[in-house]
């Protein structure tokens, strides 16, 4: 038995090997003064990250990925929570399915073509604002401002990714003990009662999985920014479409730098997550 648990680990121990080897040769990368203006690469050491964290570009595109990374994290678990509720609620598994099914609709789309969908929408003369006209509210010049584009990209993010965090509290619901559940509705409890005092208490583990999933999606958030605004734009510039970027204009070694950073920063945030979901639910401590 142990021989052959062996034997299927060994994919994925090459596949992580080949992924680790990457990532070597890309921090090796980022060390290196190597660009269009350069083609003879050269060691650099630090100074590669200095002048990557000296680029305006490169602060702007940090604050709007935490700003999108925030937002979608803080709304996602709100709305999960609320959702999931929702057809926690619900007697029929059928109907619960069906309803399920359209929260995770979204993540069926090619972010590509929800992206161009969104930009019709958000078109002063169309979309949105028809709807606003009707109701006698002001038209709303979309992703113009930086107000108006932290908006958009929050209300894109909101309705692509909400999907997840109401999967994955639904599931943790739906293993709670139902004797408790049961128990506090017998003492008079009702759902909002039973929701926030009695299942949610003992579904953490749904917070853990979609804040960690959350955070991925929209931290290396790249199609919808550089669908909408283009190459050329930077008011919706994400930190990983900024990757492209660099390197798409031959400044290799700063490329190299951003994505170096992007994966250490994931690997900070994820890591911790990994290690107490495998201390919570394989090593059961």
């Amino acid at each position: 038995m142990r021989r052959q648990a062996i034997l299927m680990a060994i994919p994925g121990f090459v596949f992580a090997a080949f992924l680790l080897y990457l990532l070597i040769l890309n921090i090796y990368f980022s060390f290196l003064n190597w660009s269009l203006f350069n083609l003879h690469p050269t060691f650099a050491g630090l100074s590669t990250y200095e002048s990557l964290f000296s680029q305006y570009f490169f602060k702007l595109a940090a604050v709007h990925t935490l700003v999108y990374t925030v937002a979608a994290i803080a709304i996602g678990n709100i709305l999960g929570i609320l959702g999931a509720g929702i057809l926690y609620f619900i007697k029929s598994n059928t109907r619960r399915a069906i309803y399920l099914s359209i929260f995770l609709y979204p993540l069926a789309v090619p972010s590509s073509t929800y992206a161009i969908t969104w930009q019709w929408l958000f078109n002063p003369q169309t979309g949105i604002n028809l709807v606003l006209r009707v109701f006698h509210f002001p038209n709303i010049i979309w992703l113009t401002t930086e107000p108006t584009v932290y908006a958009g990209m929050i209300i894109i993010e909101t309705w692509a990714y909400t999907g997840l965090a109401v999967l994955f509290f639904l599931a943790s619901f739906m293993s709670v003990d139902k004797s408790i559940v049961e128990a506090a509705r017998i003492d008079g409890a009702n759902n909002f009662q039973l929701l926030f005092r009695v299942i949610l208490p003992n579904s953490m583990n749904g917070l853990i999985v979609s804040t960690a999933l959350l955070f991925l999606f929209s931290f290396r958030i790249f199609t919808v920014p550089f669908t909408i605004g283009g190459p050329t734009n930077p008011n919706m510039m994400s930190l990983v479409e900024y990757i492209y970027i660099l390197f798409s204009t031959e400044y290799f070694s700063l490329s190299s730098a951003l994505s170096t950073l992007v994966a250490l920063i994931a690997a900070i945030v994820i890591i911790p997550y990994a290690l107490l979901g495998l201390k919570k639910w394989v090593f059961r401590r």
